[in-house]
């Protein structure tokens, strides 16, 4: 009997964590629009909040078990069929995203999310084009683009908490610049970080094998 490698459990392990932080937050921020207990602001943009973050959702539950190799080599037709579903929510999830900007209350966030959404269009669409095509190693590395710019859901979340561990951003004593600098940090890092990781390492090792 064939055992799964260490780099293969890790994998199912990491996608797991990923899963369940995502749940956490995803059920924490959309139960409030559920229950009712909104601001009147929030009351005004309800359905289309609700729009944004159930399309958001086929992001992140869909996206870890895409990335699973079993099942993407095991389920290819279930693998196609959630991809489907997969860029239909985030292409509609990205466009609410301008919708919900015109009354944001973070002027200065205003430019990083619009940035975000732009990116997280074209992530998903490039990814669905080079399926298309065939070329499934662009296809897997834009999917990971978009899957990043989805997760920027959670990374907003999470900076408030990793600045209550560690002050990094105490710095900033202004709650309303604290905010606006966590929505660029929340989606330029991560997406820097998987372009060294995709683009930048790979090149150098290429360069030393040349």
């Amino acid at each position: 009997m064939k055992f799964p490698s260490i780099q293969k459990i890790a994998t199912i392990l990491f996608w797991i964590l990923v899963f369940l932080v995502s749940i956490n937050f995803y059920v924490s921020n959309v139960y409030p629009y559920i229950e009712g207990n909104l601001t009147p602001r929030l009351e005004v943009e309800k359905w289309w909040l609700m729009l944004h973050f159930t399309c958001a959702g086929c992001t992140l539950f869909l996206g870890p078990l895409q990335f699973i190799p079993y099942i993407r080599n095991n389920y290819r037709r279930w693998h196609r069929m959630a991809g489907k579903i997969y860029i239909i929510g985030s292409v509609v999830s990205a466009l609410t995203v301008f919708v919900l900007l015109s009354n944001y209350t973070l002027p200065g966030a205003v430019p990083s999310l619009g940035f975000l959404a732009i990116i997280w269009l074209f992530t998903t669409i490039a990814a669905y084009w080079f399926a298309v095509k065939k070329n499934f190693k662009y296809h897997r590395h834009f999917m990971i683009r978009s899957y990043v710019c989805g997760l920027a859901f959670v990374f907003i979340r999470i900076m408030p908490i990793l600045n209550d561990f560690t002050g990094v951003f105490d710095f900033i004593k202004d709650d309303e610049m604290r905010f606006t600098v966590y929505e660029w940090v929340c989606w330029v890092y991560p997406l820097l970080f998987t372009e060294f990781l995709l683009v930048w390492w790979p090149s150098l090792r290429t360069k030393k094998e040349s």
